[in-house]
């Protein structure tokens, strides 16, 4: 019952600030009033669902530059909790099928988030193109590589096309790591706990064409996400 209603709240915040970020749209042309909203956004989500955020490594970053995050994913809280902790004005790669809901989905476009294709691979590559030139403008991405939620908290296998973005943006990677999130939404399973979730930044990475590149991030969030102190 108290995750209905946690829903609930949850659902009412998303559509008021989707219709906010709808009507500053057709101003806010640097985006920086949507980045204010994704703000109140997560936080709003994290406050409802009683989730304590506590991050590190805020000191590597510096929130005028553009970055790509590489993080884990472990839960659909995942998207808030970065929202929240991430400095930079972020924005997310999320399934295209998702702009055709009312209001939200028209929210998600008309902010600058970047829709992707799962089914053709050529519009995908399209899209990571494209958010490639809001990267270069200044906005920051965070991407899920693994491109789905972890059934057992353990990393998964990177997926490459991803790395466009890095490839045509040459901005640094910020390898990232979320510890406990699955345990305030986990998978499969209609249950919103509070509970409290680390977010571990590790300084940034620049950008180099090497075959070795992925699984160096890789390396480096799979090492930040056992070392969990």
């Amino acid at each position: 019952m108290i995750s209905i209603i946690k829903a609930f709240f949850i659902s009412v915040h998303c559509i008021v600030i989707a219709i906010l970020t709808i009507v500053v749209s057709p101003v806010d042309r640097n985006g920086r009033i949507t980045h204010y909203l994704s703000k109140i956004f997560g936080g709003g989500i994290l406050f409802i669902a009683g989730v304590k955020v506590t991050s590190s490594g805020q000191e590597n970053l510096d929130s005028k530059k553009s970055y790509i995050f590489i993080s884990n994913h472990l839960s659909y809280f995942d998207i808030p909790i970065l929202m929240k902790a991430v400095p930079n004005n972020v924005r997310f790669i999320y399934k295209d099928s998702l702009t055709k809901i009312p209001v939200l989905g028209w929210g998600m476009y008309l902010g600058g988030y970047i829709p992707i294709s799962r089914e053709n691979v050529r519009e995908a590559m399209k899209s990571l193109k494209e958010a490639s030139k809001k990267i270069i403008k200044g906005i920051s991405v965070v991407i899920f590589p693994e491109g789905t939620r972890s059934a057992d908290g353990k990393l998964g296998e990177f997926k490459r096309g991803m790395f466009v973005l890095a490839e045509e943006s040459k901005v640094p990677i910020v390898p990232t790591v979320i510890i406990g999130s699955e345990k305030i939404m986990p998978r499969n399973k209609f249950k919103i706990s509070s509970g409290e979730v680390i977010v571990k930044f590790a300084p940034p990475v620049d950008y180099k064409k090497d075959k070795n590149f992925l699984e160096e991030i890789r390396t480096i969030i799979e090492t930040n996400l056992n070392n969990k102190l």
